[in-house]
């Protein structure tokens, strides 16, 4: 993209600026010199090998009756590489921008590994990525750093899998006591396995005693955060488990009814929550003498809470 702007100089005349995008004077320089600016010539490994984590973070709000009021999912795609010469990349995902280009029609099941297409609201791509390709092929075309960088970041907000579903009971009694019950469910598929799971459920801050009892896990209440927090190391898919809790509450005169913070959750999933795959990972390099089959690839998912909260 070239951006002209007019500019009033003192002596009265216009000057006219052409202003450039990064991509646009690098593929200047690289054309003129020959030379790539994010990579040095000269690069040689023993074993070529591409790494490629997708890293995602899945934020939700929910009602107390299990109505999602927002979510979306903040993702990037990480790679680490290790390749000899100059080589060129071809990445491919399920973003339905590439999946419809093409004109095919896909038959999988969605319920199976993930979905047959995404919807990215918008991306951002590392300056390697050579945009005009994308832009007219919808294929994301690039010759990468050596060692580790951040090809893109992106986002969606449609058909997320939310990887747990929190369904909170809570009774108060004449301002003296409290019942919580929560159940946890786990929605994803039955042979993957979620960690590092925390529950964390808000307590008055006029609590004086919390008597616990949790099917699965630790479950510990910590005053000086005023709340209750429940630990499971791990959880497999279509599981349920729950913790009850009975808070024993101070009297006080404040007559305003204490409002309750939404219930938040920490976990870590083995899973991209938007669905998106990767469908291909290419290498060209035609000086030196390796072809696409000699790179070894590895390509990981992993799913994380950002903000993941519901009312109660």
């Amino acid at each position: 993209m070239v951006l002209l702007v007019q500019v009033e100089g003192l002596s009265g005349l216009s000057v006219l600026l052409v202003l450039q995008s990064k991509e646009e004077q690098a593929q200047i320089t690289s054309q003129v010199t020959g030379q790539i600016a994010h990579r040095r010539e000269g690069i040689k490994y023993r074993r070529n090998e591409l790494f490629v984590d997708v890293l995602e973070y899945v934020n939700l709000l929910m009602s107390p009756q299990g109505q999602i009021l927002s979510a979306h999912v903040a993702g990037k795609v990480v790679m680490k590489s290790y390749l000899s010469g100059m080589p060129e990349c071809k990445f491919g995902i399920n973003d339905k921008i590439q999946m419809d280009s093409k004109g095919k029609t896909t038959t999988e099941d969605p319920s199976r590994s993930g979905k047959a297409s995404i919807a990215i609201d918008d991306c951002q791509f590392h300056q390697c990525v050579k945009l005009s390709k994308f832009e007219s092929e919808h294929s994301i075309s690039f010759i990468p750093p050596d060692g580790e960088f951040e090809l893109m970041r992106y986002r969606t907000t449609k058909d997320i899998s939310l990887p747990f579903r929190i369904i909170p009971l809570v009774r108060e009694f004449e301002r003296t006591k409290m019942e919580v019950k929560i159940v946890l469910k786990s929605t994803f598929k039955p042979s993957l396995l979620a960690q590092k799971i925390e529950v964390r459920i808000p307590t008055p801050l006029n609590t004086s005693g919390v008597q616990l009892i949790c099917m699965k896990g630790k479950a510990k209440y910590k005053s000086s955060e005023n709340a209750i927090v429940w630990k499971i190391k791990r959880m497999g898919g279509m599981k349920e488990s729950q913790i009850s809790a009975e808070i024993e509450l101070l009297q006080t005169n404040d007559k305003k009814k204490w409002t309750r913070p939404p219930i938040s959750m920490n976990f870590e999933v083995p899973f991209a929550p938007s669905g998106l795959k990767v469908r291909y990972l290419k290498v060209f390099e035609s000086k030196i003498n390796y072809s696409d089959q000699d790179v070894i690839k590895w390509v990981r998912y992993i799913g994380r809470s950002g903000l993941y909260e519901t009312r109660c």
